[in-house]
């Protein structure tokens, strides 16, 4: 890892449809500049689509317009966090979801530990762990603050 660099970041977007790219390139690039083997690199990219994809169709369903998402990265000595963050109605049950309701399983599965949590204003944090050396568990364990 990159010795100069920052150790952490943070990106707001407006929730449509062009965030979810444009917050995978952010995140990835971020990755990338600090060494993140390539493997995790696409595991964490197709995490953080999942994520904005669910806060896109998901969190500002019973509001006009565009809420936004909130993208934190955490760099530690042998783990990236990932948040993603949102202050639409929370994470509610939804019978006409336009989803097939298998984000936050491939999230689970691609992380090595998440968390989803009321946000600290309303809406929802998604909040994921990838370790950066092997063994990689990728069992999703419960994120441990």
């Amino acid at each position: 890892m990159q010795g100069l660099l920052p150790r952490s970041d943070q990106y707001t977007f407006d929730a449509d449809s062009r965030s979810v790219s444009q917050a995978r390139h952010a995140v990835t690039g971020f990755a990338r500049e600090h060494g993140v083997p390539g493997e995790r690199v696409d595991a964490i990219a197709l995490a953080v689509s999942e994520a904005c994809t669910n806060v896109v169709l998901h969190a500002y369903r019973d509001r006009p317009g565009t809420g936004s998402i909130s993208v934190g990265l955490e760099l530690e000595h042998r783990s990236l966090r990932v948040h993603v963050r949102d202050d639409g109605v929370g994470l509610r049950p939804r019978a006409d979801s336009p989803g097939l309701g298998l984000g936050l399983p491939i999230i689970a599965k691609l992380a090595d530990g998440f968390a989803v949590e009321p946000g600290p204003d309303g809406g929802t944090e998604l909040c994921m762990r990838f370790d950066l050396q092997p063994p990689f568990t990728a069992a999703s364990q419960p994120l441990v603050a």
